[in-house]
């Protein structure tokens, strides 16, 4: 992993008053050093990277951490470690993750270190940094984006009337996995007719009828990066539901072409906004536009209408209009872009 990432995690700590920064399990823990395990730590001082864990991953952690940092395991628990912890590296102040740390963990993280040791809530420190990804990360991304849309080419002959959206669903998971993925990036949706008027329905054993829509979200994990995709297909003709798609390709398309750096995130929310409120359907799309995406399928930035953050070369996000008819049915195109020096590109 490149050392320029704790870096700038020691360059935030400069800044604070805090003697360590405290890296709670997840994303943060692998983007920072590379470990692909769970539930384990790292404490980010001046001087040191400590990485925390148990047994379990003791081989795993010499094997993926290649001395970067100094391992300690716990033996009993994790608070219990933290008394001898604190005085060996003369810690009076820690930064912790507050989104990420449990109101018990913390009150228990407390006790163990005493009223000596002061702890100062941060948030999205790392998650800034994840924010803009580099050149490497974006390939992996474009490759499970590639995934994805090659598997999604291969179940298009299942989609038929009579076939379970259950059935699809783990088909698509096992094709995935065929062309190369690691597992699914979250639980498919598969939803036909009116289940596709849930923008996140739960997929059923209901079976496709004639001439309705469906709505298939999918994502794939590839080497810990995730893609994030939704197509939408018919079972016949469906002419109302034509004109919708025309709407939603066209509002898809005004708010990418926006994509370039310096440009406000509200700007492209609004954009294709207003193509489906001219049309009078825009009541049917209450969701955000889009979402970042990464480490994590659902990161920063968040694409919406709120958002007055400008856009860095880097990010890399989806565009995702949708309308959604109550007791009818629903539509959605999702394409991921990734923000270039001068402009866009989709991957």
């Amino acid at each position: 992993m490149p050392k320029s990432r704790i870096a700038k995690l020691k360059t935030f700590l400069k800044r604070t008053p805090a003697d360590a920064f405290l890296v709670s399990p997840g994303p943060n823990v692998r983007y920072l050093s590379g470990f692909t395990g769970l539930e384990c730590w790292l404490l980010i001082t001046p001087r040191k990277n400590i990485f925390i864990g148990d047994f379990r991953y003791k081989l795993q952690a010499k094997k993926e951490l290649k001395n970067r940092f100094e391992i300690l395991m716990i033996k009993t628990t994790f608070n219990a470690l933290w008394p001898d912890l604190i005085q060996r590296e003369n810690i009076r102040s820690v930064c912790f993750e507050s989104k990420l740390v449990s109101v018990a963990r913390y009150t228990k993280l407390k006790r163990a270190c005493g009223r000596k040791v002061r702890f100062i809530a941060t948030s999205d420190v790392i998650e800034q940094q994840r924010l803009i990804k580099s050149g490497p990360e974006i390939k992996i991304i474009q490759q499970a984006v590639n995934i994805t849309k090659k598997s999604l080419r291969a179940l298009r002959p299942f989609i038929k009337v009579g076939q379970t959206e259950l059935f699809l669903k783990n088909k698509l998971e096992q094709i995935l996995k065929s062309n190369g993925a690691t597992k699914a990036a979250f639980d498919i949706i598969v939803a036909s007719g009116p289940n596709a008027a849930m923008p996140h329905a739960l997929t059923s054993q209901r079976r496709i009828q004639a001439n309705e829509p469906i709505i298939i979200d999918v994502g794939c994990s590839f080497c810990g990066y995730k893609s994030d995709l939704t197509r939408t297909f018919f079972s016949g003709k469906i002419t109302q539901y034509t004109k919708y798609y025309k709407l939603l390709a066209t509002a898809q398309d005004r708010a990418i072409k926006l994509i370039k750096p310096n440009v406000p995130i509200f700007a492209i929310d609004r954009a294709a906004r207003e193509v489906l409120k001219t049309a009078g359907i825009d009541k049917y799309f209450g969701h955000a536009l889009g979402h970042g995406v990464g480490l994590q399928v659902h990161e920063a930035p968040s694409i919406s209408e709120h958002n007055k953050q400008r856009l860095k070369p880097g990010m890399v996000f989806t565009i995702e209009p949708g309308i959604y008819i109550p007791s009818s049915g629903g539509l959605r195109i999702e394409d991921m872009v990734v923000v270039t020096k001068k402009g866009y590109k989709i991957l």
